[in-house]
């Protein structure tokens, strides 16, 4: 498929009130067209089906649609070391949290080469583009919530000082994941970090909203926010 015949296909299946929606929430400096993600998922579907080595040589960058289809393909790429490696690349292309996040939970296969995803992650975690910096945390959030990767977890993002809104709130909800799932470990890291009262406490918010935690733990966790002027 070339971009010009992927591009006639996301113009006829435009939705503009969807496009509308779409515009305001993700923050993109991209055109947009209006394609709802499960179109694209079919699209991104085919073209991993047949063409999608020559399809990834010459996609180009001008539409979020675009964007968001490139990265689907790279997560079904059958191996996944190859996908790890042409992520790295896209990575350059993302500047809004959807694409992030979408292609972060599309990319299943990493979960049989968590060794090579970690060293993928650690790299990006450090990084100065947010974007690659909240990749690396949403891909913890979707593979790494396991109890033997707590200490690592707690230890990313306590040493990480990204001060973006998109990061820390990646953060806020990765700590969210981990304290419904391991909840005395993450009450523990509670009292002791020292992150930013914005990560904290809207962490501790992401876990009150959540119907897995008992009332009783909500209080006691609304009643160690930090006070700030910004959180």
């Amino acid at each position: 498929m070339t971009n010009e015949e992927l591009l006639d296909i996301l113009f006829k299946n435009k939705d503009e009130k969807y496009k509308k929606f779409n515009d305001k929430i993700i923050n993109t400096k991209m055109k947009t067209i209006g394609v709802r993600t499960p179109i694209l998922k079919k699209i991104a579907k085919y073209i991993s089906s047949c063409c999608y080595e020559d399809f990834l040589k010459n996609i180009k960058h001008e539409y979020y649609e675009e964007v968001l289809i490139e990265g689907l393909v790279i997560s079904n790429i059958k191996d996944p070391q190859k996908m790890i490696s042409k992520l790295d690349n896209f990575l350059y292309n993302v500047d809004n949290w959807a694409i992030c996040d979408i292609i972060c939970a599309s990319c299943k296969k990493i979960s049989n080469i968590k060794d090579e995803c970690l060293l993928f992650i650690k790299k990006n975690i450090v990084s100065k583009n947010m974007w690659r910096v909240r990749f690396s945390f949403v891909l913890l959030l979707n593979y790494f919530v396991y109890e033997e990767y707590l200490d690592m977890i707690f230890d990313f993002i306590e040493k990480d000082k990204n001060n973006s809104y998109y990061v820390m709130m990646a953060k806020a909800w990765l700590l969210s994941e981990c304290y419904v799932k391991y909840s005395s470990r993450t009450f523990k890291y509670f009292k002791e970090t020292k992150i930013d009262a914005v990560t904290y406490n809207k962490a501790i918010s992401k876990i009150c909203d959540s119907l897995r935690v008992s009332k009783k733990q909500k209080i006691i966790l609304k009643n160690m926010k930090k006070i700030s002027k910004n959180a």
